[in-house]
């Protein structure tokens, strides 16, 4: 799985370099994010999936996942960057009320404080 992570202040930056996050990827996806998440001292999760093109059903309960363990240890997690296809499935499946989603990296590290 290719993920870039960064800790920036009390934030993981996490740039997701894949195109389809689907039914083939969406577990190591999760575990992932997970382990990343949990190696360190981050306590919000900011997911940039500018390169993203594509997310399936499994990949969107991947994130909420993901999303309920962060919350379990007190932290947000923001989505950010996200091409139009992936943008129309968040809004259809009104993911915005679970993610605070954000148009770029600049903006989700403005609206976190990192």
């Amino acid at each position: 799985m290719e993920l870039n992570a960064s800790l920036e202040g009390g934030c993981l930056l996490v740039a997701v370099g894949i195109a389809e996050v689907d039914l083939t990827v969406s577990d190591d996806f999760k575990e992932a994010l997970l382990a990343r998440y949990n190696a360190g001292t981050a306590v919000d999760l900011l997911l940039d999936l500018s390169a993203v093109k594509f997310m399936d059903s499994k990949a969107i309960g991947a994130m909420v996942s993901v999303r309920k363990a962060v919350a379990a240890q007190g932290g947000r997690m923001g989505i950010c960057g996200l091409h139009p296809h992936v943008a129309k499935i968040i809004r259809v499946v009104t993911l915005g009320a679970v993610f605070d989603v954000f148009a770029d990296r600049a903006e989700a590290k403005a609206g976190y404080g990192c």
